[in-house]
This record gives C-alpha cells, sequence and structure tokens, in this order.
C-alpha cells in the first residue's frame, strides 16, 4: 500500500476516532528537539508542575507522596523528595493510582518478560504523544508515518486478539512475522513474505532479525532493494550484532529503547547516538542508594499520562548518560549505554552483581574468532550454577565449551558450572522476546 494512502486515509482517521490528536502535536515535536537550554529547563519545569499538581489533586495514590511545592524550590527538587514507584507498587496500587477511566482511555498491560504482569491506563493526549516522538524518531532514520513495515513480533493465539492484530496491522500498513517461529523453514517464509510485500523497512525484536540475518546469509539470498533501514527494539542490540545486520542487508540499523508502562524513552540518531524523549518524559539516574549517578537505574516520570500517573517509576534498567554534545545538533539528552535488565543482573557467591553485557562478551568474542553459533542464551538458576543454551552451526567444535566455562569462570567467579543444552532455538518468552541472559534468582 502507498504510504501516503495509509497515513491519510487509514492512520489519521483511526487514531482520530480514539481521541488521539496526532497531527496536533507534529510540528511542535520537531520544533522541541531543538530547544535550547534554558527552553529545556522552562519546559521540564512546567510539565513536572503539572504532572505533579495533578497526581496530588486526583491520584490518592499519591495525595500523601507528593508534598506541596515550597516557594523557592524547583520541581526537580520536589521530586527528588518523592518515594520511588516500583513495579509492585504498580501491581497492588492499581486502584489507587487510576485517576480516571475515560471513554477513550486505553488498558495497557505489559511486563511479561518477568512473569509479572503490569496493567494501567493511558489517556488519548499521553498515546498521542508517546506515538508523536515515536514517529518524529522514526524520521531520524528516513521512515514517515504509513511507510510499509515487516514487523517481526509476538503473534496473539486467541482468535479476538488475532483479529484485533491483524486490524491494527493493517491500519498501520505493516505485515506480522512471527518471533516465535524461526526454524529454517519458518525463515524461508517469513524472507518470501518480505520479497513480496516489499517494506521500507523492518523493525522488531533484535534476536529475530539476526535469525533471519543469519539464514538470508547462509542460504547466500539476495537483499530486498525495498528495504531502505531497520530499527530494532525490545531486546540488548549489540555492536557485533549491528554490523552482522548492517552488512547483510546494506542498511543501517537503529536502535530503540522503551517499555510499554511508558511507551519510547529513547531512539538514535542518525549519528547513532541515543536520544531521550525529554519532552514526554524526566529522566533520572540513581544508584542503589536511591542517590543521582551518571550511571544507574533508570527512573521515568511521565508527563502526560494522566490516567495513570507514574512518579518516579523504576523501569527495570541501568543507563549511563553521555555529556557530550551530539553531531546532530538536536539537544535532546543521551545515553551513552542502556546496559540490561536489572531483573537479568547476575549474581556471584561472593556477593558481587555483575550487568549481563560481562556475559554476552564473552559469547560475542568467541562468535566473531568462530562463527561457531546462531544463538546462545545463559541462566544462572543458582548462585554457582548456570544452564547454557547453543544453537550450533557447522563450524561448532566441542572444545568451546571448554572456553566458553573458562570464561565465566574468570568474570564471574570460579566455583560456577555450566551445564550446556544444544537446541534449534532457543527458548523465548510468552511475548516473544529473547533473553539472552537470564536469572531465575530473586
Amino acid at each position: 500500500m502507498d504510504g501516503h494512502i495509509s497515513r491519510y486515509m487509514l492512520y489519521y482517521p483511526a487514531t482520530l476516532l480514539r481521541g488521539e490528536l496526532i497531527h496536533k502535536h507534529m510540528r511542535s515535536y520537531k520544533n522541541q528537539q531543538y530547544m535550547s537550554q534554558d527552553q529545556q529547563r522552562d519546559y521540564t519545569d512546567q510539565k513536572l508542575r503539572s504532572i505533579l499538581a495533578f497526581a496530588k489533586k486526583h491520584s490518592s495514590f499519591y495525595q500523601d507522596r507528593i508534598p506541596e511545592l515550597e516557594p523557592g524550590k524547583s520541581a526537580q527538587e520536589l521530586l527528588r523528595s518523592i518515594p520511588f514507584l516500583e513495579k509492585s507498587d504498580l501491581i497492588n496500587n492499581i486502584d489507587k493510582l487510576v485517576t480516571y477511566k475515560a471513554r477513550f482511555s486505553s488498558a495497557k498491560t505489559t511486563g511479561g518478560s518477568t512473569g509479572e504482569p503490569v496493567k494501567l491506563y493511558k489517556n488519548p493526549d499521553a498515546l498521542a504523544r508517546e506515538r508523536v516522538a515515536t514517529w518524529r524518531s522514526y524520521g531520524w532514520a528516513g521512515v514517515s508515518i504509513g511507510d510499509s513495515q515487516a514487523r517481526f513480533w509476538g503473534v496473539p493465539h486467541g482468535s479476538l486478539d488475532s483479529n484485533k492484530a491483524k486490524l491494527i496491522d493493517f491500519v498501520s500498513n505493516r505485515r506480522r512475522i512471527s518471533a516465535f517461529d524461526l526454524a529454517a523453514t519458518e525463515l524461508r517464509a517469513h524472507y518470501q513474505k518480505i520479497q513480496k510485500f516489499k517494506p521500507k523497512y523492518l523493525y522488531g525484536y533484535v534476536s529475530a532479525i539476526e535469525a533471519l540475518t543469519h539464514f538470508v546469509e547462509s542460504e547466500g539470498l539476495p537483499r530486498v532493494n525495498s528495504i531502505r533501514c531497520i530499527i530494532t527494539t525490545s531486546e540488548v542490540l549489540s555492536e557485533p550484532v549491528r554490523k552482522h545486520i548492517e552488512v547483510v542487508w546494506g542498511v543501517k540499523v537503529f536502535n530503540e529503547y522503551g517499555c510499554g508502562e511508558v511507551g519510547s524513552i529513547a531512539h538514535e540518531c542518525e549519528h547513532g547516538r541515543l536520544h531521550v524523549m525529554s519532552d514526554n518524559m524526566f529522566i533520572e539516574l540513581v544508584d542503589d542508594d536511591g542517590q543521582p549517578a551518571k550511571t544507574g537505574q533508570i527512573v521515568v516520570t511521565d508527563y502526560f499520562n494522566q490516567a495513570t500517573p507514574l512518579i518516579r517509576y523504576k523501569v527495570g534498567d541501568y543507563a549511563t548518560m553521555s555529556d557530550e554534545e551530539c553531531p546532530c545538533g538536536r539537544t535532546l539528552p543521551v545515553l551513552e549505554n542502556v546496559h540490561g535488565r536489572a531483573y537479568d543482573i547476575i549474581k556471584t557467591p561472593s556477593g558481587r552483581e555483575i550487568h549481563p553485557e560481562s556475559v554476552m562478551y564473552i559469547f560475542e568474542g568467541l562468535q566473531a574468532n568462530s562463527g561457531a553459533f546462531s544463538q546462545f542464551q545463559v541462566i544462572q538458576e543458582e548462585l554457582n550454577r548456570f544452564k547454557i543454551n547453543i544453537v550450533k552451526t557447522g563450524k561448532w567444535s566441542d572444545q568451546l565449551v571448554g572456553s566458553i566455562e573458562a570464561g565465566i569462570q574468570q568474570r564471574i567467579h570460579p566455583d560456577i558450572s555450566c551445564e550446556f543444552a544444544f537446541c534449534d532455538a532457543v527458548p523465548r518468552e510468552a511475548s516473544g522476546k529473547m533473553r539472552v541472559v537470564k536469572s531465575m534468582l530473586r
């Protein structure tokens, strides 16, 4: 379908019927990415004051948590005095958090990766602004609303959910490709579907796009010339994987970071910098003691979700903030790196906590030198016992078992033992995501 027809005849009318005035915000969001520091400071103060006042007045959960704003005190100072909102708070206090369930408010359930689903509500303006910030960022990759997309994602099982997903995909001019079915026969069918559809871009889980990339490369299949870029999301994108995808498809990969509770948090620009959507939210990074830090847990305050205000919400990820200005000229803050999920932090018998990236480096180094596997997964089942799932290629050597175990013992702890399982595909979460490093410890 032509992108202009999709945009003006389907996407805009469908979102308008839901009360999402997307077109209304487009121009201001394009301008806001270049705000001066003074403008950013005033904007942040204004939006924080607004959502804090609203939450205190309308949400019983926040009435006692948010103090009155004292004269001479900035909104950011007030914010730092408010307790963090944990995922458990959102699960256990949703009725107190919710301010209203208007006719157009949308229920959102997220958090399936941890087995702790979270349900909240979003008002139409919050959803519209979330979408506008996302489309603005896709514009950095050369993509517009209505452009055709091949989407590597989970596929609903129930007939009602499946039909709803098909309708949404039609309105959005995209074809859904199952992130669950990645066997060789399915990958061939996925490739043929993409060839026929001729999408302008690929979008979705890193692991699913990488699996198709390995298949295309191993089979010597030609590139799909309609594809102009690839946008990855939901899983960690390592540099070796990024480079591999770019070489095979011949286009640039742009990474996206977000979560279901607040939507898009940061997107990569054409210079590879991960810009925060700071016109929709205020980002803090805090250490384990809850103090401001350059590297720490991500804490988000959503400016516009009045249906379920999220004030100082701990997303469950770690990141590092960058002080460098981006060559693209945009003044939106930059995350230097997103390190991984808090629930996949590796714990050691000696009490240390280690980011999952440390484990991933072991496999990335071996893969770069050997090309011996197409997928891997590390599961910490006990403090001193790891299970390792491997999808072998024809270059696999059993000597790599010792190299992997030695690398884990060196980086994590010498007492760790590893159990290896060789499979056709790494098991996925119910959502379709693949957690490359997964901790079963709580």
